[in-house]
This record gives structure tokens, sequence and C-alpha cells, in this order.
């Protein structure tokens, strides 16, 4: 959580002082455009959150069970993760699980058949969740801006365009890490199956 808090500050620090340098370099000046980039950053959260909010009370689970062809990740996919070092950064992305009461920081088991198929269901909704955010961060430009004494729409490209940027960024790696873990996940999952199909036979 830490890394994205930095990043998105950062990221704000950044936007602002590039819209500063093309405007007469007034205090009044920079503190209007923080503002504005501080209005941005806080409604594509809000964004974002009322996205995921609408997408698990919306949608049914039985879209995100285990073996749908939607979230199925193939080999190919699966060494593009590998290939962009995921290991070594996916700790730093902040999971989420903490919202839904099903924690996906931590693996409990790799044998019991219930609760992989509940952390692939989570996992596929972690993915359209976070696709969404990712995808529809350019409704900032329809938030209204304040210059000034008046409220303007909408915002200039200059600030909503790196903004979505960033959340466009920041929303796409969950989404690489969760299906770089459901490969694995759906893979011991129909290996219990299989087992459970073969006791069955016995």
């Amino acid at each position: 959580m830490v890394f994205y808090l930095v990043t998105i500050f950062i990221s704000m620090v950044i936007i602002a002082v590039a819209n500063a340098l093309v405007v007469p370099f007034e205090i009044s000046n920079f503190l209007w455009i923080f503002l504005n980039v501080t209005i941005g950053t806080v409604g594509v959260i809000a964004i974002d959150g009322l996205g995921a909010f609408l997408v698990r009370r919306a949608l049914p689970e039985k879209w995100f069970l285990p073996q749908k062809k939607l979230f199925t990740v193939s080999k190919k996919e699966h060494n593009f993760y590998k290939a962009i070092k995921i290991k070594a950064w996916k700790d730093k992305v902040p999971e989420l699980g903490m919202f839904t009461a099903f924690s996906k920081s931590e693996f409990k088991s790799s044998s019991d058949k219930n609760y992989l198929k509940r952390f692939i269901i989570e996992s596929n909704y972690g993915v359209i969740c976070h696709l969404q955010n990712a995808i529809l961060g350019f409704l900032i430009l329809f938030i209204p801006y304040i210059n000034g004494t008046n409220v303007v729409f909408p915002c200039y490209a200059s600030i909503w365009v790196p903004i979505f940027a960033v959340n466009f960024i920041l929303s796409m790696l969950p989404v690489f890490i969760l299906r770089y873990t459901s490969y694995t996940l759906l893979r011991l999952y129909e290996k219990q199956l299989k087992k459970e199909a073969q006791l069955q036979d016995m």
C-alpha cells in the first residue's frame, strides 16, 4: 500500500509542476493547479471504488467460476508475466481482499478444493474490477474543476490525461498479478477435481 501511496503522491507533484511550468510562476497559480490535480486524483479513486462496488454487487458469481474461458490464462500469457519479472515486484502492489472478507495476500492450501475455488472466483472478480478501473478512469474528464471563483467543466487535458494514465497503470498491475496467480490456481483446482473423480471410480 505504501508503494501505491508514494507513487500517487509523486505523480501528483510531477503533474502539478509540469503544468505550472507553462504558466507565469505565482504561488496562486501553483496552488490552483495542485488543487485541481488533487480533485482529479480523489475523483478517479472514487470512480474506481464505485466501479468495483458495482461489479461485486451487480454481476453474478456464476460468471466468475473456475474454468470460465474469459479468465483462462494461456501458457504464452503466463510466460509474459515471467518475462516482466512479476515475482520481483508483485508484493509491492496492495491486495484489497480486506474489502471482500477473503484475503489473497497469503496462500493457505493447495489441496482444499473449496478454498481453491473461492480463491479463483475472488481473483476473477478482481480482474474485472481492476480492468474497469483502468478503462473508466477517463470519467474524471466530467468532474467539475475550480478556476478561481468559478467552477469549470471539463478539466484541462494536461491534468486529467496524466491522472488517467497513472490510474491505468496502477490498475493494470493487479490484473497482471491476479492472472499470473490464476494460472497456477486453476491447475491445482483441476488436479483436486481429478483426484476426487478417481476416488469415486474406485
